[in-house]
Order: C-alpha cells, then sequence, then structure tokens
C-alpha cells in the first residue's frame, strides 16, 4: 500500500503543479483590451461616411492668392454617393472675377447657372478651372478617400461643437491624393490635414487641408459635413 500512496500522493502534486502552470500561461496569455487609435478612428469615420450616403457640405478657402485668375473660394449644397451628385452654390473666382454659381452635377456632367444667365447650362469643369463638384462624394475616391491615405495620424485637441465632443487627428497628405481630388495642388509636395470626429458617433464633421493648392503660396481649404444620412435628391436641371 505505501507505494500506492507514494504514487498517488506525487500525481497529486503532479496535478497541482500542472493546474497552477496552466493557471499561469492562461494569465499571460489573456487578450488585452486596448484603445483605439488614430488610425483605428479614421477607419471607423470611413465606415460611417460611407454607410450615411448623403450629407451637407460647406467648404470655405483661406490665404487663396489674389494673383489667380481662377478658383474655388467657397461651396455650399448636398451630395449623394450613389450615384456621385452635388446640389448647392459655388463661389468661384472666374477670370478675375468672383461670383456665386448655381450649380448641379451628375453623371459626369456639370450644369451651371453663370451671372446674367438666365438658366442653368451644360459645361466642362476644365473649361472653369474647377474640379467636379460630384467627385467630392465618391464612395471610393472622394473625400472620404483621403481618410485611409492619411500618413502617420495623431490624436490632436478635443473640442466642443454645440453639443458634441470633437476629437481632433492630424496628420499628412500625399500630395498626388489631394491634386487627384481637387485638379490643383503642386503634387510632389505633402499637405498638412486636421480631421474632427465627432466622439460616439465618429462622423466626420470637418477637414481641413492645408499645403501648396497655388505654389509657392500655402493656403487652406476646410470641409464641413452634416446631415448625414438624410434624403437629398439631385436632378438634372
Amino acid at each position: 500500500m505505501r507505494p500506492t500512496r507514494r504514487a498517488l500522493a506525487a500525481l497529486a502534486v503532479g496535478a497541482v503543479l500542472t493546474l497552477a502552470a496552466c493557471s499561469g500561461d492562461a494569465e499571460e496569455q489573456a487578450p488585452t483590451t486596448e484603445a483605439p487609435t488614430a488610425a483605428d478612428r479614421l477607419a471607423q469615420a470611413h465606415d460611417v461616411l460611407v454607410d450615411a450616403g448623403s450629407v451637407h457640405l460647406e467648404l470655405s478657402g483661406t490665404d487663396l492668392p489674389e494673383q489667380e485668375t481662377s478658383y474655388i473660394v467657397s461651396a455650399v449644397g448636398d451630395g449623394t454617393m450613389d450615384p456621385p451628385a452635388f446640389t448647392g452654390t459655388i463661389t468661384a473666382k472666374l477670370a478675375g472675377v468672383q461670383a456665386d454659381i448655381p450649380t448641379v452635377a451628375l453623371d459626369g456632367d456639370l450644369w451651371v447657372k453663370l451671372p446674367y444667365v438666365p438658366a442653368h447650362v451644360k459645361t466642362d469643369p476644365a473649361d472653369l478651372g474647377v474640379p467636379d463638384p460630384a467627385t467630392l462624394f465618391d464612395p471610393a475616391d472622394g473625400l472620404v478617400g483621403l481618410l485611409p491615405q492619411t500618413q502617420d495620424p495623431q490624436f490632436g485637441h478635443k473640442t466642443r461643437a454645440g453639443a458634441d465632443v470633437v476629437q481632433g487627428i492630424t496628420g499628412t497628405l500625399p500630395g498626388q491624393a489631394v491634386t487627384d481630388l481637387l485638379h490643383v495642388g503642386d503634387a510632389s509636395s505633402p499637405f498638412e490635414v486636421t480631421y474632427g470626429l465627432v466622439e460616439e458617433s465618429w462622423q466626420v464633421r470637418t477637414v481641413e487641408i492645408t499645403g501648396p493648392f497655388y505654389p509657392p503660396a500655402s493656403s487652406t481649404y476646410t470641409v464641413t459635413l452634416t446631415a448625414y444620412g438624410e434624403p437629398v435628391t439631385v436632378t438634372k436641371p
């Protein structure tokens, strides 16, 4: 009986040691919850914006060069992503004259109502020296496409916009990404970008891009997005 008892005791001690070791391994291998990174939040905001399908947009430019004869000063309107379309008013400098231009962009076509013209006329954005505003709402290559291209994103300051807390995220954008979207700027130079993301919903509220839009000067365009998912209808004039 003594050998049997000794064997049982040895087995019991071994089992205890084994359980202790397994318990230690389990504690060491237990998954940890890491806080989302700035890149994680941009990816989340990207999906929220695409899922919305429509937004209200306000764009404004600052430090724009007076010597340029054609560029966008500001814009306000509504856009959809399927299909990419825009209806609103663009304030632009054309041939040295600033004007508010009612605009509709849909299916690759652009209609504008120029000063002293009673109705919208179909035109080519290249003829006006401005980008097609509908491209801003393209779910792949539009404004939302800048988020995953943001390099070295970092959390910035938090601010309050009414009832919302907005988390700032800073980073840089390749010049080519900016010029492909807006058709202006130095494609070889990086642009600074600051996003404002609404906490909890992670909607993109603001996008501020600064850089050589009209080299050698440095200018800034700020986009504000609201009214996520509200019905928008864009029809040809």
